[in-house]
């Protein structure tokens, strides 16, 4: 099945950009330049993945696989959240923090474990996706 693709592929470039990009950005540059650079790949990031998921749950409808279209509409929702609600929210927050604000790390911290709770529950999903 195509859509077992786009799937696949969502997830591989999930497990690329959380383990390799991401971690290796932070450890390759200085934190500004790590920050300036993530916040101009993580809107894309997450534009990929709205693109990809709506595709696949349109093919899941159309293949009558109902419980598949379910699942990818709630990794949609978690792009859609992620992208539009946490980024900007990060972004504040992460400049206010550097301003030396101490009540903007703490909202920091907490926004980016819950970016990064969706992102593992999304590729959970893809693959349990792949094994129903």
């Amino acid at each position: 099945m195509v859509v077992n693709f786009l799937v696949s592929g969502l997830l591989a470039i999930m497990i690329f950009y959380s383990f390799g990009i991401a971690i290796n950005v932070h450890r390759t540059l200085d934190k500004e330049n790590a920050g300036k650079l993530l916040r101009k790949l993580f809107p894309i990031y997450f534009l990929w993945g709205i693109v990809i998921s709506i595709t696949a749950e349109i093919i899941y409808l159309l293949e009558g696989l109902n419980t598949q279209a379910f699942i990818m509409a709630i990794i949609v929702i978690g792009y859609l959240y992620s992208r539009q609600t946490l980024v900007p929210k990060l972004n504040k927050n992460r400049d206010l923090a550097n301003e030396g604000d101490e009540k903007s790390k703490k909202i920091f911290s907490s926004l980016h474990f819950q970016s990064v709770a969706i992102n593992l529950i999304q590729m959970l999903l893809l693959a349990l996706i792949l094994f129903i």
